[in-house]
């Protein structure tokens, strides 16, 4: 995740909430940084699968967010059975989803 994708979000949806853009503003209310919105997280999480889906079609993704995803978090997939684990690097879960695929 980075600071521009946060930005460019923001600008698209008109969702300039000061923990997404203004770093000072996210420190004093406690964040160690600005944070990604939600559904950008979900979006790229959701990118993500649909690429390595190959012929299957995504039929329903129930998604929780657990954790911030912050500027310079690598975002992985990790499948376990009906239910997606999103971890950043570090290995930190950051939101949990379940996931239908049909496949033909």
């Amino acid at each position: 995740m980075t600071r521009v994708q946060i930005a460019r979000y923001a600008g698209a949806v008109g969702d300039f909430n000061p923990i997404h853009v203004d770093e000072e503003f996210a420190r004093a209310a406690g964040l160690p940084s600005v944070i990604a919105h939600g559904p950008l997280t979900l979006t790229l999480v959701i990118d993500a699968l649909i690429s390595q889906l190959g012929t299957g079609t995504l039929r329903r993704f129930d998604a929780r967010l657990r954790a911030p995803v912050l500027p310079g978090d690598v975002l992985t997939v990790v499948p376990t059975g009906d239910v997606v684990e999103i971890r950043t690097g570090a290995g930190k879960v950051v939101a949990t989803a379940n996931v239908v695929v049909e496949n033909p």
